[in-house]
C-alpha cells in the first residue's frame, strides 16, 4: 500500500479553500444559470421548460422585438462606457503615478488622496455626486452660475457618469502603477539620462516596458470592471433619461428582480452578455501580450 505523502499534499491543502469557494460561488451558479436560461421561471412557481425561446427573444427571432431591442440597446450603452472609461482609467492613473512615483516628499499624501474615493461604496459615491450635480441646488451648478441638467438630459447624464467613475476609480490603478514604477531599477533611468534621453523618451523606453505585466493586469481588470457597470447608472441616473444610460447589467437585474421576475430570460441575457465580455477580455489580453512580446 502506497504511503500518504504529506509534503506533496501541502500545496493542495493551501489551494483547497480557494477551490471550494470557486466551485460553490463560481461553477455552481454558472451551471444553474445555464440550466435556468432554458426555462420560464419566476421563482414563485415551478420551472417550465422553455427551450431556446429565451435566446430567440434576445435575437429577435420570436416576439415583438421589444425585448431584443431593449437588451441590445443596453449592451451598446455598456460598450460605450467600456470604450470611453477604460482608457481614462488606464491613462490618467499612469500619468499620475509617473509624476509622483519618484517624489518621496508627496508620494504618501498623493497616494492617500487619490486612493480615498476607491474605498467608498458605489452607493455612497453616487449619493455624494447626486448632491454635487443636482440641477437646482447642486454645488457644481452654483459654482458655474448656471442650471446644467447633469442627471436629466443627454449628453450630460453620460458626462456625469464618466466624471464620477473617473473620480472613483483612478486611485486603485494608480497605486498599482506607483508600486511598479518605484521598482524600476534606478540604474536604468540614470543611464538613460547620461545618454541624453528626455522625460518622454525615458517613459516610453524604460518605464513602460518595465511595468508591462502590471499594465496588462490593470487593462484586463479595468475592462471587466467597466463591463460590470451597474451602480452608476442605477443610483445616479436610474437608467435615464429615456433609458439612455441603461446598461446590460441593469437590464439583467431589472429582468430578474424588477417586477417581471423572469429568471430564465435574465439568465439568458447574462450568458449572452458574458460571452461578449469574455470575447473582449480575451482579445484585449492577446493584443497586450503580443505588444509586450514585440
Amino acid at each position: 500500500m502506497k504511503r500518504f505523502n504529506l509534503k506533496k499534499a501541502v500545496p493542495y491543502l493551501f489551494l483547497s479553500p480557494y477551490m471550494v469557494f470557486f466551485i460553490v460561488f463560481g461553477m455552481v451558479p454558472l451551471v444553474l444559470c445555464i440550466v435556468i436560461s432554458f426555462t420560464k421561471w419566476d421563482y414563485a412557481s415551478p420551472m417550465e421548460w422553455y427551450g431556446l425561446n429565451n435566446f430567440k427573444l434576445l435575437f429577435g427571432a420570436i416576439g415583438s422585438g421589444k425585448v431584443s431591442k431593449d437588451f441590445w440597446q443596453a449592451v451598446l450603452h455598456t460598450l460605450l462606457f467600456v470604450v470611453v472609461e477604460t482608457p481614462i482609467l488606464i491613462i490618467i492613473p499612469l500619468l499620475l503615478a509617473t509624476l509622483i512615483a519618484r517624489c518621496k516628499a508627496v508620494r504618501s499624501f498623493s497616494m492617500g488622496f487619490f486612493y480615498f474615493p476607491t474605498i467608498l461604496s458605489i452607493t455612497t459615491v453616487c449619493i455624494l455626486w447626486n448632491f454635487l450635480l443636482d440641477t437646482n441646488s447642486g454645488i457644481i451648478n452654483h459654482l458655474l452660475g448656471d442650471t446644467v441638467p447633469w442627471l436629466t438630459q443627454m449628453p450630460y447624464a453620460w458626462m456625469s457618469i464618466f466624471f464620477m467613475s473617473t473620480w472613483w476609480g483612478v486611485g486603485g490603478n494608480m497605486i498599482l502603477y506607483v508600486a511598479a514604477i518605484v521598482n524600476v531599477p534606478q540604474e536604468l533611468i540614470e543611464a538613460s539620462k547620461i545618454d541624453g534621453a528626455g522625460a518622454f523618451k525615458r517613459f516610453f523606453i524604460i518605464i513602460l516596458p518595465s511595468i508591462k505585466t502590471t499594465l496588462i493586469y490593470t487593462i484586463i481588470t479595468t475592462t471587466i470592471g467597466s463591463f460590470n457597470m451597474l451602480g452608476q447608472a442605477q443610483v445616479l441616473t436610474a437608467g435615464g433619461p429615456n433609458n439612455g444610460t441603461r446598461t446590460a447589467m441593469m437590464i439583467i437585474y431589472d429582468t430578474a428582480f424588477g417586477g417581471s421576475n423572469n429568471f430564465g430570460r435574465a439568465c439568458a441575457m447574462a450568458l449572452v452578455f458574458g460571452a461578449i465580455m469574455l470575447a473582449f477580455t480575451i482579445a484585449s489580453y492577446r493584443i497586450q501580450v503580443r505588444n509586450a512580446e514585440d
